[in-house]
């Protein structure tokens, strides 16, 4: 007959396999507003730093649900603005289980032609496994497995990407965990799943005022199957928006943002879910902010710009009518 220790033993086991081979990386519904954590080689495609931090408590009212905390600052660097670099934390906590990684980013711009640019981007770093055995609640203390307060594992991770992007189209694609590096617990072996991430998006100007702008996030790991995420927003005077969002067969989202002088901004998500898990939940809710570093322009810097501006409304106007004068 098999011990109730044994069993608790093997449940566990499972639990922590099934959470490093199976689970996705934390999910994100604003994920427009910070694709760097989504791919490498966005770091520095801003001539200017940008820092993000975001929480998102999933599944509220449900038991042990996830909640997740991100932490990222990126940069173009050097006089050409070529070179970008960046780092970033992210801490995801399911219950017992808590994961932690940390990332340092390497990126490399090249300007294709007047309108496009190619970032390609790695990042390298670890992450850490926990389980919290001072909140288990354990029949049989004497299991070697569950001693002690906490169980927990490093592994070494590394991600790589590509991003094409102008001002107004973006489309990036990315591999998260393509190492698949082991991970050993005392009876157990896995290894990091590969995480595939594609990000498009393109702002479509209505008007001086109004700006649409669709977008869609398409991820992959097996066995999950692909799942794909839908959104748009509608971006007024560039001060706020509002939008929505839907990821298949999981969850139908409410976007809120507010703009504050180009340089703040403060993002609100709601999803609801639509899998059987809405009986159990109420719903996942989501806050960012994201600060871009703009420095102010000298007035020489200033006064050129708009000279520069209006010689290059001359030119145009003067090309303009030497076209009509030959038809």
């Amino acid at each position: 007959m098999i011990k109730k220790t044994t069993i608790i033993r093997l449940l566990f086991l499972v639990c922590v396999v099934a959470s490093v081979k199976a689970q996705q990386l934390p999910l994100s519904t604003n994920y427009i507003l910070n694709n760097y954590s989504y791919n490498p080689a966005v770091a520095g495609y801003k001539p200017f730093a940008v820092a993000s931090v975001s929480y998102r408590n999933q599944w509220t009212g449900f038991n042990d649900a996830p909640k997740t905390y991100l932490i990222s600052l990126h940069s173009a660097v050097g006089k050409e603005k070529k070179v970008g670099v960046g780092a970033l934390i992210n801490s995801d906590n399911t219950g017992l289980l808590g994961k932690t990684s940390g990332q340092l980013t390497f990126a490399y711009h090249v300007k294709l032609n007047k309108k496009y640019k190619l970032g390609f981007g790695v990042s390298a770093g670890m992450v850490q496994y926990r389980i919290k055995l001072y909140d288990a609640k354990i029949a049989d203390a004497g299991d070697e497995l569950l001693t002690g307060n906490l169980l927990s594992n490093n592994v070494f991770d590394s991600n790589a990407g590509l991003y094409l992007y102008s001002d107004d189209l973006f489309f990036g694609i990315s591999a998260y965990q393509y190492l698949g590096n082991k991970i050993t617990w005392k009876d157990s072996k896995s290894n990091l799943s590969q995480h595939y991430y594609s990000t498009i998006g393109y702002s479509i100007h209505v008007s001086k005022k109004l700006v649409i702008q669709p977008s869609a996030l398409l991820k992959f790991n097996s066995p999950t199957p692909l799942q794909p995420e839908f959104s748009v927003r509608g971006i007024y005077k560039n001060l706020f928006w509002i939008g929505g969002s839907y990821r298949l067969n999981d969850a139908a989202s409410g976007l809120l943002g507010v703009i504050i002088k180009d340089k703040f901004t403060v993002a609100y998500s709601y999803d609801y879910s639509v899998s059987k898990l809405r009986t159990y939940n109420s719903g996942t809710h989501e806050i960012s902010l994201t600060y871009n570093f703009i420095k102010k322009k000298k007035k020489l810097d200033s006064d050129e710009e708009e000279l520069n501006d209006i010689d290059n409304s001359i030119k145009s106007k003067l090309k303009k009518q030497n076209e009509e004068s030959t038809k």
